[in-house]
């Protein structure tokens, strides 16, 4: 899947829509609610509850009135757990289930993201996306990091190509950031909410242009004071992105069709370009995706196509699905049924490499004795349909 290139904003009275789109292809839509904003990524200086032998995590309280939940696997640099009432570092990995469901994931091994690298202050080494191949390259990159930042450093994607120059300026507003983390830790009294205390660092936009800003081209807002406001914020940073304000006849969202493309999101079935359809089964413990062998056959005056054809045209058309429906858990994937190991394999790598431009991780499991490919997606916030469904009745 290429990399995103617009961003279309949907402005509406308690709420906002953010369409990130490669090439016309609808990739993620962020539904951000004015009275329910996201905390993922959010830093807290929390303080330590209670601690849960038997399942190895424990709670803490970070002042949103729920208490987060922290296994051992997400503590760094701790050996073992400090007594209750301890000041913990934390960062939200994934949000809490509405005001009175459970409480959001936490994590310490904390991640500062820029448009280029991922700063792990408590980390080590050098690691890669997994887009960027070729160990020339690898190598060029790792030795230009390790002479920038100290601790642990993921090479995003965007890096792979990317100049000494362009990956220190980056490192540089890393850092930054960092810092005023760490200040604000230092005076801060647990349980703080440390980011909502940095400038900027809530506002979605900014954290668009900072995950997408390498290959963003363009943003299309439909509100003139918040274009006005961002366009200046461009200029004054001598960004290259293109800022417009939408004022024509048709709804932003009819831009690259990405209101077309939410309905086909949130539809059961989708069809491909030859034909084969694709359905999607949420479930309360997983997720069943079926791709339709009766509609894979040829079209009319064609020989059938044969089962690998088929799974190699729905592997990537998958991968777009479970993102952008925010699909989360376990998947399970009826393919049509191949009885090569070679083109299972080949299935396999081509969903991966689909994958692999998603920011939520996944885990990939293969096929099982019975044909069917396992996966898990790491769960950040509710699916897109929860999510629009909740918006309407908040507008009701």
């Amino acid at each position: 899947m290429s990399q995103v290139d617009r961003l279309i904003c949907h402005v509406l009275p308690k709420a906002f829509l953010m369409a990130l789109t490669a090439g016309g292809r609808l990739v993620e839509l962020q539904v951000v609610r004015r009275d329910l904003p996201t905390r993922v990524d959010s830093v807290f200086l929390g303080r330590l509850e209670r601690v849960m032998p038997e399942l190895d995590a424990a709670f803490v309280d970070i002042g949103i009135g729920r208490s987060g939940f922290l296994r051992a696997s997400d503590r760094a640099g701790i050996d073992d757990w400090p007594p209750s009432g301890a000041p913990l570092l934390v960062q939200v990995r994934s949000d809490g289930e509405g005001e009175d469901g459970k409480g959001p994931r936490l994590s310490m091994d904390l991640a500062v993201t820029g448009r280029y690298l991922v700063y792990h202050p408590v980390g080590e080494g050098v690691s890669f996306s997994r887009r960027i191949e070729g160990e020339s390259e690898r190598e060029r990159l790792r030795g230009h990091v390790e002479v920038l930042l100290e601790g642990g450093v993921v090479l995003r994607t965007a890096a792979s190509g990317a100049s000494l120059d362009l990956l220190r300026a980056d490192a540089v507003q890393i850092m930054e950031r960092w810092e005023k983390i760490r200040r604000q830790a230092f005076e801060s009294q647990p349980p703080a909410d440390l980011t909502a205390r940095i400038p900027g660092e809530r506002d979605p936009i900014a954290r668009a242009l900072r995950d997408h800003g390498a290959t963003l081209e363009e943003v299309i807002l439909d509100d003139r004071a918040m274009a006005r406001r961002l366009q200046d914020e461009m200029d004054r940073q001598a960004e290259r992105i293109r800022v417009r304000w939408h004022n024509g006849a048709m709804a932003a969202f009819d831009i690259d069709d990405v209101a077309g493309q939410i309905d086909t999101a949130l539809a059961e079935r989708i069809v491909l370009e030859s034909g084969i359809e694709v359905l999607f089964e949420p479930g309360e413990t997983l997720c069943a995706v079926d791709v339709d062998s009766a509609t894979a056959g040829g079209r009319q005056g064609r020989a059938p196509r044969r089962p690998i054809e088929v799974n190699l045209e729905a592997a990537p058309a998958i991968a777009q699905q479970l993102r952008l429906r925010n699909i989360a858990g376990a998947v399970v994937v009826d393919f049509v049924t191949m009885r090569s190991a070679y083109d299972r394999d080949k299935v396999q790598a081509a969903l991966a490499g689909a994958l692999a431009a998603d920011p939520v991780p996944t885990q990939l499991y293969g096929f099982t004795r019975l044909g069917h490919f396992e996966l898990t997606r790491a769960r950040r916030s509710a699916t897109l349909k929860a999510q629009l469904e909740a918006l309407e009745k908040c507008d009701d």
